[in-house]
């Protein structure tokens, strides 16, 4: 037997490994570790865009997807293989998909993962990357178009996008800032919208009705709020499933002094 062994160490060492020894002598021993995929809509027209890490106790990736319904949910296999991203294209006008990530590793699957909801649509997200606070928009002189999205499926997975904004005031002023809503034709109706001044309050957004971000301090300072979707405007009351993307136009009003006393 340790004749044998040596003799079959002493081949390899002679002739070399072939790349499909040499992944098995590398290979991790652990079994792959079931994550869901990371799914990013709106990027393009009618298409979803899937990826996820590679895994070194993978041999393949299988990403499955099935149209959100209120009963079962009938999957289907859109990608098998070895890469670690999958370009879902010529998809349905909005609707909801649900994805799911399974490993295969020699004959044994590991998976599925958990489900995570993309949506398909026409309309693409806003160039602006400000969905967090550190990326917030200065809002000036000029105006914003841009949109936001809110999405449930029937298992209660949600699609959120938020927009961050700040306003630089000087001291002892107050900036009115004022919203159009594409979707609501008349003022002082509620929009889509609510907003979130940081460290104050969250408050509903009406149509072409200021709000205010007031400095009462002696020195110049900047203030941040956040536009993100009033869930029932998007989804109405009584409605398990459904969803939106919204446009909207987002300007300054007026700067004018805080005002001092009644």
């Amino acid at each position: 037997m340790v004749k044998r062994l040596f003799g079959i160490l002493a081949t390899v060492l002679m002739t070399g490994c072939t790349p499909g020894m040499y992944e098995m002598l590398h290979r991790s021993v652990d079994d792959p570790v079931i994550v869901e995929p990371v799914i990013e809509s709106f990027i393009d027209s009618y298409t979803i865009f899937a990826k996820w890490e590679f895994d070194e106790g993978a041999d393949e990736y299988i990403l499955e997807r099935a149209e959100d319904s209120p009963s079962e949910l009938v999957y289907e296999i859109v990608y098998q293989g070895k890469e670690t991203s999958y370009t879902d294209a010529g998809l349905e006008d909005s609707k909801r998909y649900i994805y799911r990530l399974s490993k295969r590793r020699g004959k044994q699957l590991f998976g599925p993962s958990g489900e995570v909801v993309g949506v398909s649509s026409l309309v693409c997200r806003d160039v602006y990357r400000n969905d967090i606070m550190e990326e917030a928009l200065r809002l000036e002189t000029i105006d914003y178009i841009a949109n936001i999205y809110y999405y449930r499926t029937y298992g209660g997975l949600e699609l959120i996008d938020e927009d961050w904004y700040y306003i630089e005031l000087p001291p002892l002023r107050q900036a009115s800032v004022v919203l159009n809503d594409s979707r609501v034709e008349e003022s002082d109706r509620p929009t889509h919208f609510d907003y979130y001044e940081y460290g104050r309050d969250h408050n509903p957004v009406r149509q072409l009705k200021d709000f205010w971000i007031i400095n009462n301090e002696l020195e110049t300072k900047k203030y941040y709020f956040k536009l993100y979707p009033s869930k029932l405007q998007f989804v109405g009351a009584g409605i398990p499933a459904g969803g939106d993307i919204v446009q909207y136009r987002i300007s300054i009003g007026s700067v004018v002094p805080v005002r001092i006393g009644g």
